[in-house]
């Protein structure tokens, strides 16, 4: 399936940049689970492109990483500052690996035009990406 061309760059297909997004989500999420300096400037990114993006498809591959940012914040300041025990600084690194899987998933998938959807969160991403 073709997606277009992105409005950003002329010329990069709106597949190519959507799996580029995720991809560097999905490294950064394996490297510093969000929390680190990496993680801040991706969101940053991610937020702007949202903004400045014109292609729909490249707007929900940034609309996912926010979500997935504030998920991978969440569980951080969860399972590492609040409760900082063993048992759920494991629960943590669960949860950045299966970020980054889905992440790297929508990537591959991204790469052939489609797009993958967040279980219960399609429907609202949908609305914010129209």
């Amino acid at each position: 399936m073709n997606n277009g061309e992105s409005t950003l760059i002329k010329g990069l297909s709106a597949n190519l940049f959507a799996a580029i997004l995720l991809f560097f989500g999905a490294a950064v999420s394996l490297l510093s689970g969000f929390s680190g300096l990496l993680g801040f400037l991706l969101l940053a990114l991610a937020a702007a492109l949202f903004f400045v993006e014109g292609n729909g498809f490249v707007r929900r591959a940034c609309f996912t990483i926010l979500l997935l940012c504030v998920l991978l914040i969440v569980s951080w300041l969860l399972f590492r500052v609040i409760l900082p025990w063993s048992f759920f600084k494991v629960l943590n690194w669960v949860v950045r690996i299966v970020v980054t899987a889905f992440l790297v998933f929508s990537g591959l998938c991204a790469l052939n035009g489609k797009r993958v959807d967040i279980p219960y969160l399609a429907s609202f991403i949908d609305s914010v990406c129209k």
